[in-house]
């Protein structure tokens, strides 16, 4: 009797240890799919705040050469820099323009790249971090894993998700951001039709490698946001809500899922923003922005950060700032 029994108890904690082991896998996968369903809401309802952020961003950047027409229409239908962008109070005059001036749609411009995007980048995002995380408590025999650790795998997700996906989608996306076309000229031809147009073009001109333009503070702000991310939302499920650190939203109320994980996706933008306006403005950058005195051009990252500081005032380097938090926190909510 006691063999059986202690047979009967083997077998029990065999199965409660296999179920536990296709129950982590599962919550991976759950995490993965619910992030890409995520992110699809997230982009459908708050696009037009991160082309508001991208043209927020721009704005100082294009008015440095008065006489460089921006990549918008050809020939004569050319805007000029000087009058196409104008400094805004913020948010709602930046809007209330572009609907003015371009129509309501101009709010959707790089939608189709930036859904795309999303749903590659999010399943990307958390299957590196959750696999890894997971791999690292396995490897220590632990079943958290530590707030080092999770820094760690959060950089390694963002760095990751910037260079085989961010980065070529971005530069269509903020190309096709910057565009201006006036209401008044529904008829004048664009440079860019569409993203696989853009694609093509970009490659066409300056090679394949221009899609990667601006990787390197892509890599910055995307590895920040992640590390900071992750670790935020660990920390509070751990600290805040008292359950176990290495799971995703399990054992949380939805509430209580989406205030941590809007709380968590604040860190990292108020952080990186420096990065993500040189992002921005090295990707939208072209030859023929560049004035002929060459100080229209940036030469990288280390010189766009200077040049802005000294240029536009250190407080350029956090342009866009609001829309990108309002957007972004209430999307990592929805997400998670």
């Amino acid at each position: 009797m006691q063999v059986n029994n202690t047979q009967g108890s083997s077998i029990k904690n065999a199965t409660r240890k296999n179920t536990g082991g296709r129950k982590k896998k599962g919550s991976v996968w759950r995490s993965i799919i619910g992030g890409v369903i995520g992110g699809w809401a997230e982009a459908s309802s708050l696009h037009p705040l991160d082309t508001i952020k991208t043209r927020l961003q721009l704005a100082g950047r294009l008015q440095t050469a008065t006489t460089t027409p921006i990549a918008t229409s050809v020939g004569a239908n050319a805007i000029k820099a000087s009058t196409a962008q104008k400094i805004h109070t913020g948010i709602m005059d930046c809007g209330t323009a572009l609907i003015r001036e371009e129509g309501f749609f101009a709010l959707y411009k790089g939608l189709s790249p930036f859904l795309v995007n999303i749903s590659c980048k999010y399943f990307v995002r958390f299957g590196v971090n959750f696999q890894l995380r997971e791999a690292i408590a396995k490897y220590n025999g632990t079943p958290n894993t530590t707030v080092m650790q999770n820094l760690a795998c959060g950089m390694a997700a963002g760095t990751t998700e910037a260079l085989l996906v961010v980065t070529p989608f971005e530069v269509v996306k903020t190309k096709l951001q910057a565009q201006v076309t006036r209401t008044s000229e529904k008829g004048a031809p664009m440079k860019y039709r569409g993203p696989i147009d853009c694609a093509a073009k970009v490659v066409q001109k300056y090679g394949f490698g221009a899609l990667w333009k601006g990787a390197g503070p892509t890599v910055f702000r995307q590895a920040t946001n992640q590390a900071s991310m992750f670790t935020a939302y660990s920390w509070m499920r751990k600290n805040v809500w008292g359950l176990d650190a290495s799971k995703s939203s399990e054992g949380l109320l939805p509430w209580q899922a989406a205030l941590t994980g809007l709380v968590a996706s604040c860190v990292g933008p108020l952080l990186n923003c420096p990065a993500d306006v040189i992002k921005t403005r090295l990707q939208v950058q072209t030859h023929s922005m560049i004035d002929p005195t060459g100080r229209g051009h940036y030469k990288g990252f280390v010189d766009a950060y200077f040049r802005i500081w000294r240029e536009e005032g250190y407080a350029a380097l956090y342009k866009g700032i609001v829309p990108r938090l309002a957007r972004l926190a209430p999307g990592q909510a929805i997400t998670w």
